[in-house]
C-alpha cells in the first residue's frame, strides 16, 4: 500500500522529451538569470545603439535618395518645361535684376546656372544657400559639362516647347522630346545642380549638435526613431525585470511546495508505521483470543470427562452391606478428598464463563484493532494522494520554471 517517493526527480520523467516551447521557456529563462546588472544594462545599451543607428542609416537612405530626389526631379521636370522661355524673355528685354530673383527662387537647395552659348563663362548663379553649401562646390564650368542633369538652352525668340522631361519622379536621368526646330538665335545656357545629400555622419550630426526637438527634414524621422529605440529598451528591461520577478515568485511557490512535500512524507511515514505497529497488534490479540478461545474449550471438555469419569465411580461405590462381607484385609482404604467433587465442579464450571468472556472481549479488541487499522489505512491512502498531488505541483512548477539557487537541485 505504502509507495516510497523519496528519490524521485522533480524534472521530465526518464524517456519524457520536453516540447519544444518548454525548452525555449527554460533557455530564456536560464539567459535572464545568468544575465548581472552590470552585464545586463550595458548590454542593452549596445544592442538599442546598433539597433538606432540601423534604423537611422535605413531613415537616412529612404530620405535622401527617395524622398528628396524624388521631390527635385519633379521640380526639374517642371523648370525644363517653363524656366527656358521665362528666362530668354528676360534677357531679350534685360531684365538682369528678375534674372536673378528667378534663379535664387530655389533658395539654394538646388542650384541654377546661366553661361554663355558655349558654356564656358558663368553669367548668373543663384546666390542664396541654404544651411550648407552642397552644389556650390560644383560651380565651375568643366564640372557643368559634367553634370547629369541636361542644359535647356535660352534662344531667340524664347522656346515655346521643352527639350527635356523626366517620365516619373522615379526616373534617373531625362530624355530628350522630339519637337519641331525654329530658326533661333542661342543667348545661353541654363543648368540644373542637384544638391548632394549630406554623409549619414554629417546628418546625425546635425540632428545630435543643433538641437533634435526641432521637428524639420531628416530630424523629425531621426527624432521619432531615438524615441522609439529609448521605449524599446526600456520595455525590454521592464519586461526582463517582471521576467525574474516571475522567476523568484516561482522558485519560492517551488521551495514552499517542496517543504510542504517532505512534512507530508513524513506524515505518511509515520502513519505507515504506526499502521504496521497497530496491524502487528491485532495478530497477537487475534492469537491471544484464538488460544483463550481453545482453553476455554479444551477445561470445557475436561469438565465433561471428569463429570462421565464422577457419575461411573458413584455407580460403582460399596454399599454398607456388601462391604460387612468382605475381607477387611480386602478391604481399600480410599483417603478422602479435600474438597467434595461437586464444589471443584462448581469452580471449574465458574471460570469457563469468564475464560469465554475473555475470549470474546479479545475477539471484540481485534475487530476495534480492524476497524482502527482500516481508518488508518484510509488515511493512508489520503495522505498519499496528498503527496502525489504535491509531487505533481512541484513537477509543473520545475518544469516551467528553473532554480535560481547557486548549487541547487530540484531533487527530492
Amino acid at each position: 500500500m505504502q509507495r516510497r517517493l523519496s528519490g524521485q526527480n522533480l524534472g521530465p520523467k526518464p524517456g519524457q522529451q520536453p516540447d519544444l516551447g518548454t525548452g525555449l521557456n527554460l533557455e530564456l529563462d536560464q539567459l535572464i538569470v545568468s544575465l548581472k546588472k552590470r552585464i545586463l544594462i550595458p548590454g542593452l545599451i549596445v544592442v538599442g545603439v546598433v539597433i538606432w543607428f540601423s534604423l537611422c542609416r535605413a531613415f537616412y537612405e529612404s530620405y535622401w535618395t527617395g524622398t528628396v530626389h524624388r521631390v527635385q526631379t519633379v521640380d526639374f521636370n517642371l523648370l525644363h518645361h517653363t524656366l527656358p522661355n521665362t528666362l530668354s524673355q528676360l534677357i531679350v528685354s534685360g531684365r538682369d535684376d528678375q534674372i536673378q530673383q528667378v534663379l535664387d527662387s530655389t533658395y539654394g537647395l538646388f542650384g541654377l546656372v546661366i553661361t554663355d552659348p558655349t558654356g564656358n563663362s558663368i553669367l548668373y548663379q543663384t546666390d542664396k544657400v541654404y544651411r550648407r553649401k552642397s552644389w556650390q562646390k560644383r560651380l565651375s564650368p568643366e564640372n557643368l559639362k559634367n553634370e547629369a542633369e541636361p542644359f535647356d538652352l535660352l534662344t531667340d525668340p524664347p522656346p515655346i516647347s521643352a527639350s527635356y522631361e523626366h517620365k516619373s519622379p522615379r526616373s534617373t536621368a531625362a530624355v530628350k522630346i522630339e519637337s519641331e526646330s525654329q530658326p533661333s538665335r542661342v543667348l545661353g545656357r541654363v543648368y540644373y545642380l542637384r544638391s548632394y545629400p549630406p554623409t549619414l555622419m554629417e546628418d546625425l550630426n546635425n540632428f545630435l549638435t543643433t538641437g533634435f526637438w526641432e521637428l524639420s527634414g531628416s530630424k523629425r524621422g531621426y527624432l521619432f526613431i531615438t524615441l522609439a529605440s529609448i521605449f524599446f529598451c526600456l520595455v525590454v528591461i521592464l519586461l526582463i525585470w517582471l521576467r525574474r520577478r516571475g522567476i523568484e515568485l516561482k522558485e519560492k511557490e517551488l521551495e514552499h511546495i517542496q517543504k510542504e512535500l517532505e512534512i507530508r512524507q513524513r506524515a505518511l511515514a509515520h502513519l505507515s508505521g504506526e499502521l504496521a505497529n497497530q496491524k502487528t497488534r491485532k495478530a497477537w490479540l487475534e492469537k491471544e483470543a484464538e488460544q483463550s478461545y481453545k482453553r476455554a474449550l479444551g477445561l470445557k471438555q475436561s469438565l465433561e470427562q471428569l463429570k462421565n469419569s464422577l457419575a461411573l465411580v458413584s455407580g460403582q461405590q460399596i454399599t454398607a452391606a456388601q462391604a460387612e462381607n468382605l475381607d477387611p484385609q480386602q478391604m481399600v482404604k480410599v483417603r478422602p478428598p479435600v474438597h467434595p467433587p461437586s464444589a471443584l465442579l462448581e469452580e471449574i464450571e465458574l471460570l469457563i464463563p469468564a475464560l469465554s468472556d475473555n475470549a470474546k472481549a479479545l475477539r471484540s479488541q481485534a475487530g476495534l484493532l480492524q476497524d482502527y487499522c482500516q481508518i488508518l489505512e484510509n488515511r493512508q491512502v489520503e495522505m498519499h494522494q496528498l503527496v502525489e498531488n504535491a509531487y505533481n505541483r512541484a513537477q509543473q512548477v520545475s518544469d516551467r520554471f528553473i532554480d535560481m539557487r547557486p548549487g541547487s537541485t530540484v531533487n527530492n
